[in-house]
């Protein structure tokens, strides 16, 4: 990265806000015997930790409070309605425990929203113990348009009367990421603006397993004019083993997007995987806002990056410049093409470096 690029890092964060958290009362708080945290409706009693820390390996957040969905075989639930402000991409988690002196016996959790099932990373066959312990479990990167919503976790076990399952927080907050020339959301739900140059590379996350540094330039209208605001023409995804480039394409037509890792071209359709690191370049041909992006663009293919229990991203490509019925002729004379991106924090305890990673502490 050039000297500039580093020193513009001190001053190109503007209008920085901290995103609101969706759910209420995040972190179950109220610690009176067998009483029932605010927000939340269901089958719960909130309960001290203080008083009950032998259940547990681990300490809950907040106020110590851990809250038990009661024993009853099958089904329990626990819910509240929930007001999306804006449509967007959303990251849940949520920390819970399986009680139970039976090792053979699992817990297992579900979210629904409005009826519909988000898969939750890590919450299939949780282990029981005794002590137990607080484990997350996820669902990254929820499209959801703006509206009210009824959110519910269930978990469900085996029924044996010495099994108990708990819930000690759970988060839906805005996902990470960053679009157009370019708006930031932190990993935290922060909103900022980026105040680049053409042809600056920012560096977005530096951690000890990654690093993640965009390249920012200028959309072409003319044969010596550019669009004002430089935006994200291209990424770069740098592990310990491997290398992976994604390119949003170039000014002529015929320059269109596309995935390399470690030089070599990924086929659209094709994946690759190594150890923890998998990348999935897909087509996608759809509008923005339904993908849960703002602007009203023309999204031609995806490129997913993931790190395995750290870190998730997935980068649209945005092609405009073509009729907006078909998406088949084009009706400009340069394509205007650049990237957008949402992350995901999967381990909630890293403290990256960079644009995006101090938003996590």
């Amino acid at each position: 990265m050039r000297a500039g690029a580093l020193l513009s890092l001190l001053f190109c964060l503007v209008a920085v806000t901290q995103g609101a958290e969706i759910l209420l009362n995040p972190e179950f708080d109220g610690c009176d015997i067998d009483g029932k945290p605010t927000s939340w409706t269901g089958s719960l009693a909130s309960f001290s930790f203080s008083t009950y820390s032998y259940l547990f390996l681990n300490s809950p957040p907040g106020d110590k409070c851990f809250d038990y969905l009661y024993s009853n075989p099958g089904l329990n639930t626990v819910s509240q309605t929930i007001t999306i402000p804006t449509t967007g991409n959303y990251d849940f988690s949520a920390l819970v425990a399986c009680f139970v002196n039976n090792p053979l016996v699992t817990c297992e959790y579900t979210l629904t929203i409005n009826g519909q099932n988000f898969p939750l990373t890590g919450a299939t066959n949780v282990p029981g113990a005794d002590p137990s312990i607080f484990l997350p479990v996820t669902a990254l990167g929820i499209t959801l348009p703006a509206g009210t919503y009824d959110l519910v976790i269930t978990s469900v076990y085996v029924a044996e009367d010495s099994t108990s399952v708990y819930i000690a927080s759970a988060s839906l907050m805005p996902a990470g990421g960053g679009s157009g020339d370019p708006h930031m959301v932190g990993f935290q739900g922060q909103v900022f603006d980026y105040i680049g140059e053409a042809g600056q590379v920012i560096n977005l996350v530096t951690d000890p397993e990654l690093q993640v540094n965009a390249l920012l330039n200028l959309q072409k209208v003319g044969v010596n004019s550019f669009m004002p605001g430089p935006v994200m023409m291209e990424m770069a995804f740098v592990t310990r083993g491997h290398t992976v480039v994604i390119n949003a394409g170039g000014y002529q037509k015929e320059e269109t997007a596309f995935v390399t890792v470690d030089g070599v071209s990924l086929p659209v359709g094709q994946s690759f995987l190594d150890g923890i690191l998998s990348v999935t370049f897909t087509a996608v041909n759809t509008n923005s806002q339904l993908l849960g992006l703002t602007g009203n663009d023309h999204i031609v293919a995806q490129a997913d990056v993931k790190l395995e229990g750290l870190y998730e991203f997935r980068v649209f490509m945005t092609e405009n410049g073509k009729d907006h019925l078909h998406h088949t002729k084009w009706v400009t004379n340069f394509p205007r093409r650049f990237l957008d991106f949402n992350a995901s924090l999967v381990d909630l305890d890293r403290r990256p470096h960079g644009v995006l990673g101090r938003t996590a502490a």
